[in-house]
């Protein structure tokens, strides 16, 4: 997925089919961290990668995943400083996420770092998110993978 309509149509989809995840991870907790990805694009991430890794490591890697269409990275790795996964609720957690992508459509101000990738334009961060969810929501019992 390339697109916030992409990622709402599947969380969608994988809502009716009762999707589980197969992984530490529960399936509120996945959504819940995409959630906090999407929010921190626009309040800023509470730590960054360092200056040099943004410029270097971090740039190579946006580039490459956008010239892809696609991203693999752990999926069970907590956001850096973000406070701990803990909603239950898969509908509460699907809520979250769709008002993260509501905000994200209404912000026009700037838009905050990315922790590992630096700068971002709006249409860079759409693609860098729903891939990001893509690549959480393969790791799911009812994804197409």
């Amino acid at each position: 997925m390339r697109t916030f309509d992409e990622v709402l149509g599947e969380l969608e989809r994988l809502q009716r089919a009762g999707a589980r995840s197969r992984g530490a991870w529960s399936f509120a907790w996945v959504l819940e961290h995409c959630a906090q990805s999407i929010e921190y694009s626009l309040s800023g991430y509470p730590e960054l990668r360092s200056g040099l890794f943004r410029a270097t490591v971090g740039r190579i890697a946006k580039r490459k995943f956008l010239g892809s269409g696609a991203m693999s990275h752990d999926c069970e790795a907590a956001i850096a400083g973000a406070p701990a996964l803990s909603l239950a609720d898969a509908n509460a957690a699907a809520e979250r996420l769709t008002q993260a992508i509501a905000a994200f459509r209404a912000h026009e101000g700037a838009l905050a770092d990315h922790l590992a990738y630096g700068a971002c334009s709006k249409a860079e961060y759409e693609a860098l998110h729903a891939m990001h969810v893509t690549d959480h929501f393969s790791k799911l019992d009812g994804s197409p993978s």
